[in-house]
């Protein structure tokens, strides 16, 4: 039995030292600078991001000119639309 842990514990300690070896090699190829990548869609995706967090929130020019309409009575709505647009929305 004892022979058996003592096998089991030189081929741990080899394999041990493989990795410790394989590791200092690995560092030793690495620069010391890194460096990142970003595919296209992540940069699409940045780009988009920046415009919507650049964009305001309320549209003034549309803002004015339904008020201006609301104010001469001239703003009308249709309830087919409506019912279209929060179908659509769905």
């Amino acid at each position: 039995m004892d022979m058996r842990i003592s096998s089991v514990y030189n081929a741990y300690s080899v394999q041990s030292g493989r990795r410790t070896t394989q590791a200092t090699r690995a560092e030793k190829r690495s620069d010391s600078s890194d460096a990142v990548s970003v595919s296209a869609q992540a940069g699409d995706y940045q780009t988009a991001r920046r415009a919507a967090t650049n964009a305001p929130d309320i549209r003034e020019s549309v803002v004015n000119r339904i008020q201006e309409m609301l104010d001469a009575g001239t703003y009308r709505v249709s309830a087919q639309e409506v019912a279209a647009s929060i179908f659509r929305g769905l």
